[in-house]
């Protein structure tokens, strides 16, 4: 006497497997090179042409996460893309990506400035000079307007990476250490600490 096999058949698409497909369906696996080749290469629209650029990485992944920040800590406010000309003479001018203002109801720069941020792309340690110049200008701004702080902090990010950097005396250190937007507690928290610095 046959014994009949019963097979069980998955519930739903999500839970096919390869050998489901052989068992139920038939169906069986070839590996093959390059099934569509060739391709001709199509444009991008210009609604998608935005998100390949540094200004829409900006807004579209590092924005949110500093405005996440700024509901929990309202006497700190991220300015983005704001024109920055503090030297001429040494090229510290030109526009950063964002800078934290210690102060709620800023919309210029007219506070101090305690943390800079770079959106770049993917070679972080290309832009350290940037962002290092950047916070040596905030520096001088706020000595100028009478505040001493003398500790700036800055971060270059490709939106996906963060790696923090902090201005003390003569000195840029640049930590080691990564975050990714991936683990976003971790990337939050690192943030936070910085902004319990000028609190």
């Amino acid at each position: 006497m046959q014994t009949k096999i019963y097979m069980k058949i998955p519930s739903s698409y999500r839970y096919y497997k390869i050998l489901d497909l052989k068992n139920i369906c038939g169906i069986v696996r070839e590996d093959v090179t390059n099934l569509l080749k060739p391709i001709e290469n199509q444009q991008a629209s210009a609604l998608l042409m935005p998100m390949l650029n540094e200004k829409a990485k900006s807004e579209l992944i590092v924005m949110p996460i500093l405005v996440e920040l700024a509901t929990v800590n309202q006497n700190f406010k991220p300015l983005s893309g704001i024109t920055f000309n503090v030297d001429s003479d040494k090229g510290l001018k030109g526009v950063c990506d964002f800078m934290i203002a210690n102060s709620p109801n800023v919309s210029d720069i007219e506070s101090p400035i305690v943390c800079i941020f770079e959106a770049k792309d993917d070679k972080l340690e290309s832009w350290y000079g940037q962002c290092g110049a950047e916070m040596y200008a905030a520096r001088i701004f706020n000595e100028r307007e009478g505040n001493d702080i003398k500790t700036i902090y800055g971060a270059v990010t490709n939106g996906f990476t963060w790696q923090f950097l902090k201005l003390e005396n003569q000195t840029l250190f640049i930590d080691s250490q990564r975050y990714g937007s991936a683990n976003l507690p971790q990337l939050l928290g690192a943030i936070q600490k910085i902004y319990n610095i000028y609190k």
